[in-house]
């Protein structure tokens, strides 16, 4: 059965990434320790830019290798989020495509990061698990 395609932005797609982070091995691995003593809810902010009219922010709660919830929020400083990840829409549509290696986008500064940098660098393999689960989401742009 061919994958489902979802809408950026929407409900569906949101879904779509806590269910392919829940079924993802390598994200229960990497993640483990992630959340465990201390906030580990991640804000994606797409901030707007020519591919997109207006901001899109998505909250996900995130501990010890698992994903509570995934739900776009309309708040660009949300109140439950341990960390927020800041970058244009086009920068983020280059990572979700595997064009540019998330790492690399944050250790350059193109994706802004909120809250305690080091700790993230620290749990970077589950970073990587995460947007990899991201990534793998059959996205209609």
């Amino acid at each position: 059965m061919p994958a489902m395609s979802h809408a950026f932005g929407t409900p569906g797609w949101a879904a779509a990434l806590r269910a392919e982070i829940e079924g993802s091995a390598e994200y229960r691995r990497a993640g483990a320790k992630w959340g465990v003593g201390f906030n580990g809810n991640i804000l994606l902010a797409f901030e707007a830019d020519p591919g997109l009219g207006c901001p899109v922010y998505l909250l996900l709660r995130l501990a010890a290798g698992s994903c509570a919830d995934a739900a776009f929020v309309d708040d660009g400083r949300h109140p439950e989020a341990g960390f927020t990840l800041r970058a244009p829409f086009s920068l983020w549509r280059e990572v979700l495509e595997r064009r540019l290696p998330a790492p690399a986008a944050i250790m350059s500064g193109r994706v802004a990061v909120e809250g305690d940098k080091m700790r993230l660098l620290r749990h970077t393999a589950a970073a990587r698990a995460m947007l990899d689960c991201a990534a793998s989401i059959d996205t209609d742009w």
